[in-house]
């Protein structure tokens, strides 16, 4: 893994400081694995758990949370298939319901843009006059190829978010496989799907020793190249459902450099408008028709 992704991110979220410049170089050597520690916190050298155990308590995690309504404010540089960068902050709000469905909305003085999916569909929409661009498509007919064409892939946020039940058959593909890794404290999962003729890694996510929380995951292509790398962060209980969830997220999509970075605040499992009707609920992951942008293109 190179540098550039690392450092670059770091400067992003506006951590210039030496300290931060430090911190982004220890967990780059950690990345390419080659670090003896930061010196602050020291290796893990302690006992360990089986696979069995540690997906047993992420599972037990994860499980109470079904459905997630948020606050967040972010940062974020999209690049567009042509290159062309354009960077925002703002604030918006989250919506998840468990498996499949998500709604990350974000604007500022005007609308930003839109990222959504749910079990059929998933979308992309960027507002301001100069994109003004919906790009949306079915997920059963989603390849690598079309979805490179997206500034910010829904599927991929979906993954992020760390909070799907690992299947504890082992052996179903995709299957994972556990590392462990003494310099950064954390069990690492790989999971890996067949192809033809060979096995391909398809994610990574590295939870920490002691929490069993993820901070950090890694999405990858069949070449093995990251199409995705997030940095998760400042874990909190979701009040109410009391699972976990972490608030910070740093995320790094190499293919086409955008970046975003965004924290939660105001966690709550849903909430009830006009007395009855509780948000998230299905309807409210439904794809905008008429989302207003000058332009629609169907990924195909």
């Amino acid at each position: 893994m190179t540098d550039e992704p690392g450092t670059s991110a770091k400067r992003f979220i506006g951590m210039r400081t030496s300290s931060a410049v430090i911190a982004a170089v220890s967990v780059i050597a950690i990345l390419s694995g080659c670090a003896k520690g930061t010196g602050t916190i020291p290796p893990y050298y302690g006992p360990t758990e089986s696979m069995s155990q540690l997906v047993e308590q992420i599972n037990a995690n994860n499980a109470k949370i079904t459905t997630l309504r948020a606050a967040h404010s972010f940062e974020a540089t999209l690049v567009d298939d042509k290159g062309k960068s354009r960077s925002f902050s703002g604030d918006g709000v989250l919506l998840y319901m468990k498996p499949d469905n998500l709604l990350l909305t974000a604007g500022g003085i005007i609308k930003f843009f839109e990222i959504g999916s749910n079990p059929d569909e998933y979308w992309f929409t960027a507002f301001p006059d100069e994109v003004s661009t919906q790009w949306y498509g079915n997920q059963n007919n989603l390849t690598d190829q079309g979805a490179r064409q997206i500034p910010i892939r829904p599927d991929l946020l979906l993954e992020v978010l760390g909070v799907s039940e690992i299947n504890t058959n082992f052996l179903a593909p995709p299957v994972p496989v556990m590392r462990f890794n003494n310099d950064a404290r954390a069990y690492m999962l790989v999971w890996n799907r067949p192809l033809r003729g060979r096995w391909a890694a398809e994610k990574e996510v590295w939870y920490d020793v002691v929490t069993k929380l993820p901070k950090l995951v890694l999405l990858f292509d069949e070449n093995g190249r990251i199409i995705l790398r997030a940095y998760l962060g400042d874990h909190k209980p979701i009040p109410g459902a009391q699972g976990q969830i972490a608030t910070t997220y740093d995320l790094f999509f190499p293919e086409n450099r955008s970046h975003m970075a965004f924290r939660l605040t105001d966690i709550q499992p849903n909430i009830i408008i006009k007395n009855k009707v509780k948000i998230p609920n299905p309807g409210s992951f439904a794809r905008p028709t008429d989302p207003g942008v000058k332009k629609q293109i169907e990924i195909k």
